[in-house]
């Protein structure tokens, strides 16, 4: 159901800026559309350089976020799976932050490269 409500967000977005770029007669190429430059085009038609900044600003934001979610969602499964199941079970919390945050370090290389 969250999933659902989420993805109301990117779907208005998408609808109402391809909507405006055909209203707005931008000169978009299909090929440019179909690579996903109708957003920007629409913001930077519309606010200038500042609309071209907050399409890449709203880009980094959501890579980074998902990144993040990646990387403690992993942590989190071999902190309590693999290392407090099989490893250590007697681990105390100090130690478990400590072998999370590793993780987080480690995944974040192996997912970096």
């Amino acid at each position: 159901l969250g999933g659902m409500s989420w993805f109301a967000i990117p779907f208005s977005m998408a609808t109402t800026l391809g909507l405006a770029g055909r209203a707005l007669d931008l000169p978009i190429t299909s090929a440019e559309a179909g690579a996903g430059l109708v957003p920007p085009a629409v913001a930077t038609h519309l606010l200038g350089t500042g609309g071209a900044f907050l399409i890449a600003l709203q880009l980094f934001l959501a890579v980074t976020s998902t990144a993040n979610s990646e990387q403690l969602a992993v942590s989190s499964l071999f902190c309590y799976d693999v290392y407090k199941r099989y490893v250590n079970p007697d681990a105390s919390g100090a130690t478990l932050i400590f072998v999370s945050r590793c993780g987080i370090l480690f995944w974040g290389i192996i997912s970096g490269v």
